[in-house]
């Protein structure tokens, strides 16, 4: 093998290891908590309504959602409407709070989810992605 070409790979990898947070903070902003509809860095990420649909009812979906995802369930209130749940992720093994809260407003059920880092200052948009694989999997159950 050439060695200028040897060389030449070498040097594109230190720059592009070198480059490589830059461009990972230009694609997810340095946070590590995500909320539903409190989160600028995140403007589509917003509480779920289900027009219709009791807060009890919506809750049973969340609950089953949850568990679908494989989460770690803290704590269950079925009166006071909120889920606590952490999950772990996959590569890593970082575990990260979750918390879902059911409420019902003007006759339709509303769900808004926090996902948390506990660790870290930026948490490479995985709570934005948790939240929006958890609002697919509800839209999905509610549908049914």
């Amino acid at each position: 093998m050439n060695t200028n070409k040897l060389f030449s790979g070498i040097i594109v990898v230190i720059i592009l290891l070198a480059m490589s947070p830059m461009v990972l903070i230009r694609i997810w902003p340095m946070i590590n908590d995500v909320s539903t509809g409190q989160t600028p860095e995140y403007p589509d990420i917003q509480p779920q309504r289900f027009p219709g649909l009791a807060a009890g009812e919506a809750f049973d979906h969340c609950l089953a959602a949850a568990e679908s995802m494989k989460w770690e369930l803290r704590e269950a209130n079925r009166d006071q409407g909120v889920i606590e749940a952490v999950a772990t992720v996959p590569v890593f093994r970082f575990r990260d709070d979750v918390t879902l809260t059911i409420s019902d407003e003007a006759g339709s059920a509303v769900v808004n989810v926090r996902s948390r880092s506990r660790v870290g200052k930026s948490d490479l948009g995985e709570n934005a992605r948790r939240i929006r694989r958890f609002q697919s999997a509800l839209a999905a159950r509610v549908a049914k």
